[in-house]
């Protein structure tokens, strides 16, 4: 009898928990979708402020049209734009460029980041000509490609490259310094190799670091082709900017600036993807 009333209980004690289990999850998704709720009101409740404002300091006369243009005429000039089949040969251009100099600029990057951490004099030795390189401005290094390269593809990758390697460069060697010292400790006594602590330790560590830095590497990758571009370009949306500018076409000038910042985020958006499995996988 004693035996079957522990059996009882530990039935119910299971369903108990069972139970207790499935309430927690079901409290986690409502919590989940109610945080999503919120955020997506916040971000329309925001968008309809400040298109609400800039069309009433238009209208009224507050400021004039002429310079800012109104949410309209923005509207209507980016839905033209998408009808323009030179403007897609401009997007093409731009992100080719981008992405071109985000790829190479993160592999080489991340590279030169993982070497410099794992050998401190080489670090100390190059520390003044990466200091001196990551200072200059990139619009100043995009007439000097363009000298060597013309006006073609070369100019915008080689500019996104030169962003894109300091950042991920930075960011690699800061994520493998930071590793936990007594993990370090730890490692050696139990007697693994270099390449073992580096692909077994140090590298899952650093990669939520290392993709971060990705992130913000796509964004500036997009910025250091259109600055290229704006100096001197066959095609691309730096180029169509300049044009339109010139011309004092206010509306087109903000739907060509709204088509980059969507060009960003949706490879901003992308990799934060990548962001999240990586951090899965490194939990």
């Amino acid at each position: 009898m004693d035996t079957i009333a522990k059996a009882k209980g530990a039935v119910s004690a299971a369903g108990v928990q069972a139970y207790s289990d499935d309430t927690i999850l079901v409290e986690r998704q409502r919590s989940r979708r109610k945080q999503w709720l919120t955020v997506w009101a916040l971000r329309v409740g925001v968008l309809a402020v400040f298109v609400f404002v800039w069309d009433f300091v238009t209208s009224q006369g507050i400021m004039d049209p002429t310079l800012v243009s109104t949410p309209g005429d923005v509207a209507v000039s980016f839905v033209k734009q998408l009808a323009d089949g030179t403007f897609w040969t401009d997007v093409a251009a731009t992100f080719s460029g981008a992405m071109a100099g985000l790829v190479s600029g993160a592999v080489l990057g991340i590279i030169a980041g993982v070497i410099f951490a794992r050998v401190d004099v080489l670090h100390i030795a190059a520390r003044p000509f990466l200091t001196l390189m990551n200072s200059l401005p990139r619009p100043a290094l995009a007439p000097i490609f363009i000298l060597w390269f013309g006006l073609g593809f070369g100019p915008k990758a080689l500019v996104a490259f030169s962003v894109v390697f300091f950042v991920l460069m930075t960011s690699t060697m800061g994520a493998l310094q930071s590793i936990d010292h007594d993990i370090s400790q730890l490692t050696k006594s139990l007697g693994m190799t270099r390449l073992q602590r580096f692909f077994k330790i140090e590298l899952p560590s650093a990669l939520p670091s290392i993709v971060g830095g990705l992130r913000l590497g796509a964004v500036y990758s997009v910025l250091g082709a259109v600055v290229s571009e704006m100096v001197g370009a066959y095609t691309g949306l730096g180029q169509r900017l300049v044009v339109v500018t010139n011309n004092f076409q206010v509306s087109e000038t903000f739907a060509i600036l709204l088509a980059m910042g969507l060009l960003s985020m949706v490879l901003d958006l992308s990799i934060s993807g990548l962001q999240k499995l990586v951090t899965k996988w490194t939990r």
